[in-house]
C-alpha cells in the first residue's frame, strides 16, 4: 500500500502545500522512503511569511496542517527563503553535508541561529528521516 499525504485544512497555506507536495512527490519517486514514516510531529515556522505548518507522520500517512501544534518532537524556525533552500541541500548522516557549498551555508545558518531547531539533539533520528523525506536527491 502506497503512503499518502493528506491535508488537515480545506485550504492549506502555501508552505503546507509546498512541503506536502514535495513529500508526496518524493514518496512516489522513491517508494523505499515509506520506511522513513515513523511516528513524529514536526512544526515548521517561517515568521517573515507569517506561516506555520504541522507535519504529523505515521506509517503510511503524512498529515500536513496549517498552524503550530502545542507539542512537537521538532520545531524548525527560519525565514522562508532558507526553508526553501533546505530541501535542496545535500545531506550526510541526516544533517547538511559540510563538504558541499550548500551544506556549508545551511550549517553556517544553524550555527549563527538563523535556523533554529528545537529538539534536534533529542530527536536526531527524526530529523534525519524528515530531511530524507524532503530531500530531492
Amino acid at each position: 500500500m502506497a503512503a499518502t499525504v493528506e491535508y488537515g485544512d480545506p485550504e492549506p497555506n502555501g508552505l503546507a502545500a509546498m512541503l506536502g507536495g514535495l513529500i508526496q512527490a518524493n514518496l512516489e519517486q522513491h517508494p523505499e522512503r515509506q520506511a522513513l514514516l515513523r511516528p513524529a510531529v514536526i512544526a515548521i515556522t517561517a515568521p517573515d511569511a507569517g506561516v506555520s505548518v504541522t507535519i504529523a507522520i505515521r506509517p503510511g500517512l503524512v498529515l500536513v496542517r496549517n498552524g503550530e501544534p502545542p507539542r512537537a518532537h521538532l520545531r524548525v524556525r527560519t525565514d522562508s527563503e532558507t526553508l526553501i533552500g533546505l530541501s535542496s541541500a545535500p545531506l550526510r548522516f541526516g544533517l547538511p553535508d559540510a563538504m558541499t557549498r550548500e551544506g556549508r551555508e545551511v550549517n553556517k545558518k544553524l550555527l549563527s541561529g538563523r535556523i533554529k531547531v528545537r529538539g534536534m539533539f533529542a530527536h536526531l533520528g527524526t530529523l534525519s528521516r524528515f530531511n530524507r523525506l524532503l530531500s530531492v536527491s
